[in-house]
């Protein structure tokens, strides 16, 4: 086990070729012939004969089976394959109409900043003076405290500031 690399790897080092010593020649062994025995076959009967011929023949309960099997493995493939259909065309139709939403929230958008570009508040304040609107003093304005932020829902009227 404890060999060197150069006795594990049978390395030579140095200039010149050593001799190597020729192999042992190993005895063959003898091959033993194995004997094989032929066991006989106890005869059958011929009740057995027609057993076995029986058994072998398929009969027709055996086919009508078979067919029952056949027609039922191929109803429940067919229902498989056009429920498989139905799923991928809903699947593609859902697709259409994401596309469509995605359509109709882009020119959504587009319409919104579009509504919001065209309000000219100077224009709006030159009309409400038109119409003899004027700004509110400090005395019009009401400040009212609410504890919900969010927003604010009125169910009844604003009492005076009085």
């Amino acid at each position: 086990m404890d060999k060197t690399r150069q006795e594990r790897y049978n390395l030579i080092y140095g200039n010149t070729a050593r001799k190597m010593e020729a192999e042992p020649v190993r005895p063959e062994p003898e091959r033993r012939k194995k004997k094989v025995r032929h066991k006989a076959r106890p005869k059958t009967s011929a009740r057995t004969r027609q057993n076995q011929q029986k058994a072998m023949q398929i009969d027709f309960a055996f086919i009508r089976v078979l067919i029952a099997a056949v027609v039922i493995v191929t109803a429940v493939s067919l229902f498989y394959l056009s429920e498989r259909a139905k799923l991928v065309e809903q699947r593609e139709e859902l697709s259409d109409k994401r596309e469509q939403l995605n359509t109709l929230q882009v020119e959504n958008e587009d319409l919104n900043l579009e509504i919001e570009q065209s309000i000219d508040l100077d224009q709006i304040e030159k009309t409400a003076k038109k119409y003899g609107m004027k700004e509110p003093d400090s005395s019009h304005i009401i400040h009212y405290d609410s504890t919900d932020v969010e927003y604010v829902r009125q169910y009844d009227d604003i009492p005076d500031a009085d």
